[in-house]
């Protein structure tokens, strides 16, 4: 008894380093694995910013069809196919019920993940919105599960200040028939204030009535947090409704002097402008130079715009120069734009910088979708 106890111990001790480094070994290979896999997902991101999204698309599908639990890989499918659906808004829906079901198959491998569901969000905002648009009867489910959604990713993170902010634009500025719920959107538009001042502030900007001193209310916030680029952005915003371009203009070039990812501000300037000369088209050939000029400087900042973004700028370009006559230059702009990505959005908006950021990057970026700034 003695003797075969004796033996068990030295079998035991003999085979518990090689179960553990079989683990280990076991380990290792997942781990590179996974590894190699990850490093296809960001070929194929790379694949998609130089205007190969079909390409990449190739690639994140054959990866999944080996591993369909890389939750990474379903996230820029997602994103890869929302790309590509830019080029054509004629599909949309069907570009929605795709990315949807990629975020969901990505929420699945990976449920703890605020951001993916942030995403989702992004994207269910999207399918809420044109469900209005359209007088879709399904808008206000499609309200239900955006805030669901939304009240997930509050779960996980609190940082995500632009996600209630958005509850608060659809819950505080639309109709009651249409889903507005004053009670809901000063819910949260005081969670907001409890939290973060310009959060806050941005929340309760949407709830303030029409009348009410917008600039005055802004500069207030400026004063208490002079280093705060979201703050002056705000301000900026409202210099922009006022008609006030100027100080509009000083207030994005502080913005993006204190947060240089915020240099797309200089496309809403343009934008601005553009939306001028589509209210009055007399006004083209005097406004394309101020339209020109603040594309321009998106197109020359430091550090250099991704090629999707620079795309969809050069078709705005092209698309001034056609109304002013000037076919030999629009033509050129297009021709970059196509060079630099057949996929990029003809849309008015911008697209979404979340859209072009690397995978593994958190983006908070806040947008409205009842104004157009």
């Amino acid at each position: 008894m003695k003797k075969r106890k004796f033996n068990n111990c030295l079998l035991s001790n003999a085979i518990i380093p090689i179960i553990v480094c079989a683990i280990i070994i076991t380990y290792g290979m997942v781990s590179c694995a996974r590894q190699h896999a990850n490093e296809k997902v960001f070929q194929a991101y790379e694949l998609r910013m130089n205007g190969q999204a079909d390409s990449a698309k190739v690639i994140l599908e054959q990866l999944l069809s080996t591993d369909s639990t890389n939750a990474m890989a379903w996230f820029e499918l997602c994103r890869t196919n929302q790309h590509m659906g830019l080029a054509n808004p004629r599909t949309i829906k069907e570009t929605l019920d795709e990315t949807l079901n990629d975020i969901n198959r990505a929420i699945e491998n990976d449920p703890n993940n605020a951001y993916y569901l942030s995403y989702k969000g992004g994207l269910e905002t999207l399918q809420f919105y044109l469900a209005l648009k359209t007088g879709n009867e399904k808008a206000g489910e499609y309200l239900v599960k955006l805030e669901e959604t939304y009240k997930s990713v509050f779960k996980l993170d609190t940082s995500y200040y632009e996600d209630k902010i958005t509850l608060v634009e659809f819950f505080g500025g639309l109709p009651a028939e249409m889903g507005g719920d004053t009670e809901k959107a000063e819910k949260y538009a005081k969670e907001l204030e409890e939290t973060d001042i310009v959060a806050g502030a941005k929340a309760r900007e949407i709830l303030m009535p029409e009348d009410a001193d917008y600039e005055k209310f802004w500069k207030g916030i400026v004063d208490k947090d002079q280093e705060n680029a979201d703050a002056h952005q705000a301000l900026g915003r409202v210099y922009l409704f006022l008609g006030n371009i100027d100080q509009a203009s000083d207030c994005y070039d502080i913005a993006i002097k204190l947060d240089q990812s915020k240099n797309d501000l200089y496309l809403d300037l343009g934008r601005y402008y553009l939306m001028t000369t589509m209210q009055n088209p007399a006004l083209i050939d005097s406004m394309a130079p101020f339209i020109e000029e603040q594309f321009n400087k998106f197109l020359n900042f430091t550090p250099e715009p991704n090629n999707p973004m620079k795309a969809w700028v050069y078709r705005k370009l092209a698309m001034i120069n056609r109304r002013t006559g000037n076919e030999e230059a629009a033509e050129k702009y297009i021709g970059k734009a196509e060079d630099l990505d057949p996929f990029h959005s003809p849309a008015f908006g911008k697209p979404s910088v979340a859209l072009y950021s690397p995978p593994d990057v958190v983006i908070h970026e806040q947008g409205y979708f009842l104004s157009p700034f």
